[in-house]
């Protein structure tokens, strides 16, 4: 575990390693070498059943003398290495998301887990899919090449990358805001436990911590903290990582079940919400709901001194009255 003041080191470093091992790892030629070795026999005609334009076939197959199971999907590879799914979706431009919404789920199918299995159906339909969304590409590209597929296969494979990271920026943020809590507790001698060092904490993050006046801290899952005097709620943090604006409403609303569940523990329960963005349409729902004390930018609480000693204050002072 890092210390919080090195937040944005360990984001260049993950980053930097997510980079590296993606490309380390070849998936892209893995599965490629999968479409090679495929030497069974294909049917590909009647090609609307795999919803191919015949203008396509002509271009690609006759004109470029492309073999075609490297351009268009069939079902049966498919079925023989479900792992190829990463090849024909990213020659298409399209997101593990995008392609959830047409035929469910794929990670486990690119991954190569052994487990996941996939029956004629879905293959067929990822196929159709497939093929609809290459037919357009090269349809309407100017002198579309297997090259320039190849392209947008490695584009695809960085969006995905970029939507890791994303993930991990909120993961970090989240641990970050509990060691900062951790260690402001600790320089006021807040903490009852003497033994409790930032030296432990940088190395495990206790789950329940007793504060003066027999305040208890418990951190979890929803809400990612709490606090108690005996059974009876006084305030929740819930903290939301994730930079993507469009998800900024769609994490408010996972927070929001556990604000209304601690006002119905305790109608006088405080809720604090943090973020990293901060969007008008989100700005509007917090004013709107009502459900939230005050909201802080996590951005901010981690790289600005004075901001977080407001933060503090906020949670330690005004609502805990522990200082």
């Amino acid at each position: 575990m890092i210390k919080s003041n090195d937040y944005s080191h360990e984001l260049r470093l993950i980053k930097s390693l997510l980079i590296v091992t993606s490309l380390k790892k070849s998936e892209d030629l893995k599965a490629k070498r999968l479409i090679e070795k495929f030497n069974k026999q294909l049917e590909w005609m009647p090609l609307d059943s795999l919803m191919i334009d015949k203008e396509i076939w002509d271009y690609a197959v006759n004109q470029k003398k492309y073999n075609p199971k490297f351009i268009f999907c069939h079902q049966e590879i498919l079925l023989n290495s479900p792992m190829t799914s990463l090849y024909y979706r990213g020659l298409c431009g399209l997101s593990q998301k995008a392609a959830k919404n047409y035929f469910g789920a794929v990670e486990n199918l690119e991954q190569g887990n052994p487990r996941a299995r996939i029956d004629y159906k879905k293959a067929e339909l990822m196929a159709r899919t497939y093929n609809t969304f290459i037919c357009s590409i090269i349809k309407n590209s100017t002198d579309w090449t297997l090259e320039n597929g190849y392209r947008t296969i490695i584009a695809t494979m960085g969006i995905s990358l970029d939507g890791t990271m994303r993930n991990k920026i909120g993961d970090i943020a989240e641990e970050r805001i509990k060691i900062l809590i951790h260690e402001w507790l600790i320089d006021n001698g807040l903490i009852k436990a003497d033994e409790l060092t930032k030296n432990r904490i940088y190395e495990e993050l206790p789950r329940v911590c007793l504060l003066k006046k027999d305040v208890l801290m418990r951190f979890g899952s929803e809400p990612d903290v709490s606090f108690f005097v005996k059974d009876e709620l006084l305030a929740v943090i819930e903290i939301k990582g994730g930079t993507d604006p469009a998800g900024a409403l769609e994490r408010y609303g996972a927070a929001t079940k556990s604000f209304q569940h601690s006002i119905e523990m305790n109608r006088r329960c405080k809720n604090f919400y943090l973020c990293a963005v901060f969007t008008k349409e989100l700005k509007r729902r917090i004013n709107e709901d009502c459900l939230v004390e005050k909201s802080f930018d996590i951005i901010k609480l981690i790289q600005n001194p004075a901001y977080r000693s407001d933060f503090f204050k906020e949670i330690f002072h005004h609502t805990l009255r522990l200082i």
